[in-house]
């Protein structure tokens, strides 16, 4: 019976192996552009000045800081690993171990310390080790559910759901070929909630909170959710409201630690580095309501009925976070992650300038809802497979999936719009049965 115990182990160390084995199958252009942050960080060992340096390859720091310190984290992990395979390349060939049996081992060598681009100053050892992160925090995502399910059920169940969430395409895609950190924001995320609904715990939730904003700021969303539960436990709203002092000091800490500039001048300049983008566009590559109504680029300006796209979309958006309101009016666990889940999807779906990866927590609030509504796994299923193609669309890499791009972009993104109407389905679907 021991081996139960460590097939989940087996499993992790399994998807481990997978990642690392097509980690280098496409590299985007944002990892470059946040090596170049990152270099600067490792460089000057220290992230002071860093959103006030106007001396940039490719860009203005556009991430918040915690991100962007493991952005400089990175390069730590890159001189480390580089050390490693240097002193065990030359320890075998001092004492003659058989080097030419394993000619691949320096090849990988070569190419770990070669460069990206040789327009690039960025060795691919060093993009890799920034995808790293990534997995790893991938992997802890896969824990941290596993977990989950076996304290609310058992093992068998844990498991299962261990070895889903890994296989699914937007899993592996997110971390180890697009290098993104929506995992690692969502374990702080998830913890800010189990925190709060945990009387023990509910001092930390507001730091969890600051921790997943500053890893990924698409956690505010979740902002007025968070207060309205917190309000409303009167028994723990104390102990809440002194977690939040203490949070809220330990980031002003951080903020006189790097940079010059007083506390309220630099979260302005940071709001405006941040949100100062695509703020004008209807969708960004999501497969949502905007996307199967408006044009790829479409003004979120233009007005329809005497508003602009935009408002329509905040009322919609509006109208579905006072239902989460309502659906947690009981203020368990439970109420929580359902009132999560819609404020995450609607969002996603209704707001204008979503980009497909902001669906990323509903994803995983959705799979942590199946464990108790059975009904909706199989929606889940097909709208994580959804949610890959969506990942897809938006960078169309790597060249290998091109038949899917055939497809997607077929008869003028037909098939994308129509799998924005099922997603909308999907949505509907769930929340009638969660309600």
């Amino acid at each position: 019976m021991k081996w139960k115990g460590l097939l989940p182990v087996l499993i992790i160390i399994l998807a481990f192996i997978f990642r690392l084995s097509i980690i280098n199958t496409a590299i985007h252009d944002d990892i470059v552009i946040q090596s170049g942050w990152g270099h600067w960080i490792y460089e000057n060992k220290s992230m002071y000045g860093f959103y006030e340096n106007n001396n940039w390859i490719y860009g203005w720091p556009n991430q918040p800081p915690l991100i962007s310190f493991l952005y400089g984290f990175s390069f730590k992990i890159h001189e480390w690993l580089n050390t490693i395979m240097v002193t065990f390349g030359n320890f075998i060939a001092l004492n003659r171990l058989g080097a030419s049996h394993i000619p691949w081992f320096y090849k990988f060598i070569t190419w770990f310390t070669q460069k990206f681009y040789s327009t690039t100053p960025y060795l691919y050892g060093q993009l890799i080790s920034l995808k790293l992160i990534s997995i790893i925090a991938d992997l802890g995502l896969a824990a941290l559910i596993y977990f989950f399910v076996k304290k609310k059920s058992n093992t068998k169940k844990a498991t299962f759901f261990l070895l889903t969430y890994l296989i699914m395409p937007f899993s592996w895609y997110e971390s180890a070929i697009w290098a993104q950190h929506d995992q690692l924001a969502f374990i702080f995320l998830f913890l800010t909630f189990l925190c709060l609904m945990n009387k023990k715990w509910n001092f930390f939730a507001p730091l969890m909170f600051i921790i997943s904003i500053g890893l990924k700021v698409t956690g505010l969303i979740f902002a007025p959710l968070f207060i309205w539960l917190a309000i409303g436990d009167k028994k723990n709203f104390i102990k809440i409201f002194l977690g939040s002092i203490v949070a809220i000091l330990m980031y002003f800490i951080l903020v006189k630690l790097i940079s010059p500039n007083n506390f309220i001048v630099f979260n302005l300049n940071l709001q405006k580095q941040i949100f100062a983008k695509g703020d004008w566009a209807t969708w960004v590559n999501a497969f949502n309501f905007w996307h199967l109504t408006t044009g790829f680029l479409t003004d979120s300006r233009n007005i329809f009925l005497g508003l602009s796209y935009k408002i329509w979309g905040y009322l919609i958006f509006g109208i579905f976070y006072i239902y989460s309101f309502y659906i947690s009016q009981k203020r368990d666990f439970w109420s929580s992650m359902k009132a999560m889940f819609i404020v995450g999807f609607s969002g996603w779906l209704f707001m204008t300038t979503m980009h497909e990866r902001y669906l990323f927590a509903a994803i995983i609030l959705g799979l942590i809802l199946s464990v108790k509504y059975k009904k909706i796994f199989k929606y889940w299923l097909a709208l994580s497979l959804i949610f890959g193609l969506n990942l897809y669309y938006a960078w169309w890499q790597p060249e290998f999936f091109n038949f899917l791009k055939n497809i997607l972009e077929w008869q003028g993104n037909l098939i994308s719009k129509l799998l924005s109407l099922t997603m909308i389905g999907i949505f509907i679907k769930i929340v009638k049965i969660i309600r």
